[in-house]
């Protein structure tokens, strides 16, 4: 009986082998047929490979530019623009508190200090890349900037600092003479500060006084001049907030965690939020200004006409 049991199950494994076999050459026809289909323009059965997701981001922005033009972009960092932001919001601050009471700020002038911005950030990492082009060669973070990394050379890099420079000219010479002779005495601070780092421990003061020229620019481009009394408190506030997020840039304060680069870079980056609630509180306040002179002014007439 066990081996009429026995033989039985042999003839059952080798019907299911050859079954298995003809469903393998079954399937691996299928599949021959899918790829020469596939061959003439018809998409195989199954998951293909998966499509890249459309990212808005200014990294994908620069890596999706045409290839030669990619190292200037990172020369710009316009890969990182939180440091265009950090340039670019004291502007808007002594805007908005230049604007006439009720209104909003000057939307044109917004987005003329805005294009200055950019470029100006861009002329100031050209330059600093280009003093210290020896230096980031032998640190990790900075090897692979272009200048470092062989992807600019020294001349070229002048002449695209030249272009920057000059197009930021334009932008300055579309204000009034005052602003024109301020915006260029901010140019010294521009090409001296990458130089702080090497004879001083307080580069970050450096960079204080020379990111927030705008604080002082902004005022006078709408009023023609600076007003002490408004334009300085706001510059030296400006200069205390840049030493905050500067340090912690530099890997200090008190609930930072030195030993994670990414904390550091949010911490840093969530200056950029800080920056566009004052702001905000900027403008809100000024409109807020119309409408508790509006009540004055009809307390004003009711009592004449009483």
């Amino acid at each position: 009986m066990l081996g009429a049991r026995g033989a039985a199950l042999a003839r059952g494994l080798r019907g299911l082998t050859h079954s298995w076999r003809r469903d393998s050459r079954a399937l691996a026809l299928v599949r021959a047929v899918g790829v020469s289909r596939a061959g003439h323009g018809q998409a195989p059965a199954g998951p293909g490979p998966r499509r890249r997701r459309l990212s808005l981001s200014a990294a994908a922005v620069v890596d999706s530019a045409p290839r030669p033009l990619q190292p200037y972009l990172r020369l710009m960092r316009l890969d990182r623009p939180v440091g265009t932001w950090l340039l670019y919001l004291p502007c808007t601050w002594s805007i908005g508190l230049a604007a006439e009471p009720g209104c909003f700020p000057d939307w044109y002038m917004l987005s003329l200090f805005g294009t200055g911005a950019v470029l100006m950030r861009g002329a100031g990492c050209t330059i600093n890349d280009m003093w210290d082009r020896d230096y980031d060669k032998k640190v990790i973070r900075t090897a692979n900037r272009p200048i470092a990394a062989g992807d600019i050379s020294i001349f070229r890099s002048f002449l695209f600092l030249g272009g920057q420079l000059t197009l930021a000219l334009g932008v300055l010479l579309c204000l009034n003479y005052y602003s024109i002779a301020l915006g260029a005495a901010s140019l010294l601070l521009v090409i001296t500060y990458p130089l702080m780092k090497r004879i001083t421990y307080w580069p970050q003061l450096a960079l204080g006084l020379t990111f927030n020229w705008g604080a002082l620019l902004g005022w006078s481009a709408i009023k023609g001049s600076c007003d002490p009394s408004v334009c300085l408190p706001l510059y030296f506030s400006g200069i205390m907030w840049t030493l905050i997020y500067d340090t912690i840039y530099a890997h200090q304060i008190y609930t930072l965690d030195i030993d994670r680069p990414e904390d550091c870079w949010d911490k840093f980056t969530s200056n950029r939020t800080l920056g566009l609630i004052v702001l905000l509180g900027i403008v809100l306040g000024n409109l807020w200004k119309e409408k508790k002179t509006d009540e004055v002014k009809k307390s004003i007439d009711s009592r004449i006409e009483s």
